[in-house]
């Protein structure tokens, strides 16, 4: 399967996998990383995943953001013309270690109210999440849950009901009343390194973890500079206002991944 027909699949399930996108000496950095900034819990199960945003305070995070192979699948997804033109999300780092009953999805829901035209514009006024595996991950592993297709659903729900248009993030009430299924909900698993990419629009879920093997992974996520309704989103909550400035020092002078 090529990289074309992986974007064909995320555009019509939502979201893809491509594999071996990372280097294992590479994921093992990140672990390595993360259990340094989360330190595991001993003394009882954990509640759900350990996350950690924007400022993350170390050079790796610098060179996972600068990574070509990276960099040039943002533009591609976010149909900008070029490198240069894309802007910074965010970076997350994630641990899910194991915990008690119940397991399953944590929540389902929509990141972000985007409207049917945001999408379908070149370049696209909305995001995709850029989900790094850093361990192998299988059933019942904390896998990310998705419901295949419901993208779809979700944006005719936001283009029908105008008041949809403000950038909130869509919970299960309109998520039901958008007629998506929740039972058809599915875990993704994947091989370390690999690369899943998503369509906030998509239903999904964290999940539990029952096994003993924590699931380690690193979030990117890119947009065009010019998708100004979500920018507009980004100042107002201040989502970004915390990248370090060593990380900004960082960039070659011709990149605006970080610009305000």
């Amino acid at each position: 399967m090529t990289d074309d027909d992986r974007l064909q699949l995320l555009h019509d399930q939502g979201y893809a996998v491509f594999p071996g996108f990372l280097d294992r000496a590479t994921t093992a950095r990140i672990r390595e990383l993360i259990d340094r900034l989360l330190p595991v819990a001993t003394s009882e199960p954990a509640t759900g995943p350990k996350v950690m945003r924007h400022p993350i305070d170390d050079p790796l995070m610098t060179e996972l953001l600068l990574r070509p192979e990276l960099l040039e699948l943002a533009r591609r997804l976010a149909r900008s013309v070029r490198v240069e033109d894309l802007m910074m999300l965010e970076q997350v780092l994630i641990r899910t270690d194991r915990k008690a009953p119940p397991y399953g999805p944590g929540g389902w829901h929509v990141d972000m109210a985007f409207r049917p035209a945001d999408y379908a514009s070149t370049p696209r006024g909305t995001y995709y999440h850029m989900v790094h595996l850093c361990n192998d991950v299988g059933p019942g592993g904390g896998s990310f849950m998705i419901v295949p297709g419901s993208h779809n659903k979700m944006y005719a729900f936001t283009g029908s009901i105008p008041e949809y248009a403000d950038p909130k993030g869509i919970g299960i009430d309109q998520i039901t009343a958008a007629g998506v299924d929740l039972s058809a909900g599915i875990e993704v698993h994947g091989a370390e390194g690999d690369l899943l990419v998503f369509n906030p629009m998509c239903a999904h879920s964290a999940s539990g973890n029952c096994t003993d093997q924590p699931r380690y992974v690193y979030f990117a996520s890119f947009m065009d500079l010019s998708a100004a309704y979500l920018r507009d989103h980004l100042r107002v909550t201040a989502y970004r206002d915390k990248i370090p400035d060593y990380l900004r020092a960082a960039l070659p002078p011709d990149l605006h991944l970080l610009d305000r």
